[in-house]
């Protein structure tokens, strides 16, 4: 019996090890992924399970021509060289402005069968990937204004771009801007001066190696001087000011667009009247979504309805600034089924009680200017720019059947509360804001619906 029972017991041990060893490598290997996940991750700010912005390429080979799609100017991809000439100051404050631009570093291409609406965008490097699906996603013309603050910068954004010019036949239509302080030289050397083994963007993780690849959130860690901040404004005056078509939608780079968005909304306007003296104050809203990490980011409104009646979407910003993105008509636009068009909701302006609304729209280069001493890291960044149109008599046409929806993830945070290194941003933004608030009000006749916001 008990000879038996030695044999079964040593089985068993040797079962024990054998499984403890299989768990111990599964272990490591997971682990290893996972480091090899995340130094690409460190570029971007929001870390969405996994799933990064041009998981895609990793599927698609690189062209063989010299320059890819992309048409490049300043003797790239080799290097950046420029000449005085070609640098300009900003939209608003134009060679008095503490900001340079160097415009169309990449310039973008307009064929007859694009739909003439720009997307025109701005960036840091932490969120140059998200180039990859723009162009995946908007059918016509993009306009990006990247803000560079050293030659880090400056190396992977345009290492990036290159990638992209290799790997995605839609880059043709992307024109790139640097935009970057008075006192800061423009320099770059490419390390790659032909096209990319694949588009893989892992591959792109070589780019971030050395001793300053440690990418942190942009002024997470910096004091608020008149120098270190970013300069959102500036850069959306840039790309929007850059672009070749009538009509632009100036949105943040995370916000992907419903299908067909730019070429549906032409043919929207072909059928749309208003009397000829107000048409040039009137902008076409584009509501803001966001959904949760688990979900692909729905294409069609039927799509985005879905998630909404399952609690796992909802409009941008609900849970961090309710006020923000919550545009009226919102509980019709859930109800209505425009098909496969674009159509009017309803037309109104931004006044009580929607006097702090920040509206995504389609407009024109002619409306008033994003004020370029505001920060992004201080809030309150594009209220001014809206109490302005309203005080000048803007209307707001909601689109049904168009929509943007934010990058996977859904914020459910207080913003000011969790990220208590903007307070002193906030501070700054606010003494500017009470200065230029002046200015606007004694521009315009009173209006009390428009609300002075403090």
């Amino acid at each position: 019996m008990l000879n038996n029972q030695r044999p079964f017991k040593s089985r068993f041990f040797s079962f024990l090890i054998t499984f403890f060893l299989f768990v111990l490598f599964f272990l490591l290997l997971n682990a290893i992924q996972t480091v090899k996940v995340t130094k690409v991750n460190n570029i971007i700010v929001e870390n969405v399970n996994s799933r990064l912005p041009g998981e895609y390429l990793k599927e698609i080979m690189p062209t063989s021509s010299e320059d890819g799609y992309c048409k490049l100017n300043f003797r790239l991809p080799a290097q950046l060289f420029y000449s005085k000439d070609a640098i300009s100051g900003s939209p608003e404050f134009e060679e008095n402005s503490p900001y340079h631009t160097l415009h169309d570093v990449i310039e973008g291409r307009i064929d007859q069968d694009q739909p003439e609406v720009t997307y025109a965008t701005h960036l840091t490097k932490e969120f140059v990937l998200y180039i990859s699906e723009v162009v995946r996603y908007w059918e016509g013309p993009v306009s990006i204004a990247a803000y560079v603050a050293d030659a880090e910068d400056v190396k992977l954004i345009l290492e990036h771009m290159l990638h992209f010019c290799y790997c995605i036949p839609e880059m043709s239509r992307v024109s790139l801007h640097l935009v970057f302080k008075k006192d800061f030289q423009l320099n770059f050397t490419s390390t790659r001066t032909i096209a990319p083994a694949n588009c893989d963007i892992l591959n792109l993780e070589q780019l971030n190696s050395g001793p300053d690849s440690d990418i942190s959130y942009f002024a997470e860690e910096k004091s608020p001087s008149n120098n270190n901040w970013y300069p959102i404004n500036v850069c959306r005056n840039v790309a929007r000011q850059a672009s070749y078509t009538e009509y632009v939608l100036v949105c943040d780079i995370e916000l992907m667009p419903s299908e067909n968005l730019a070429s549906r909304f032409l043919e929207m306007t072909d059928t749309f009247s208003c009397l000829e003296s107000s048409c040039e104050k009137r902008v076409f809203v584009v509501p803001v979504f966001e959904v949760e990490s688990t979900e692909n980011i729905p294409r069609t409104k039927a799509q985005l309805l879905d998630l909404i009646v399952s609690k796992k979407a909802v409009y941008f910003h609900q849970f961090t600034c309710t006020h923000c993105q919550k545009f009226p008509g919102l509980e019709q636009w859930k109800t209505t089924d425009p098909g496969d068009a674009i159509t009017p909701l309803l037309e109104t302006r931004r006044e009580i009680p929607y006097e702090r609304w920040e509206p995504i729209f389609i407009g024109t280069k002619n409306e008033p200017l994003y004020n370029e001493q505001l920060s992004w890291e201080g809030f309150q960044d594009k209220m001014l720019q809206m109490l302005e149109m309203c005080l000048a008599g803007y209307k707001m046409v909601i689109l049904d059947g168009a929509f943007l929806v934010h990058w996977p993830g859904i914020k459910k945070s207080r913003r000011l509360k969790d990220e208590s290194w903007r307070k002193p941003y906030v501070r700054k933004n606010q003494r500017f804001y009470n200065k230029l608030l002046k200015g606007i009000i004694s521009k315009y006749p009173r209006n009390l619906y428009c609300k002075r916001v403090d």
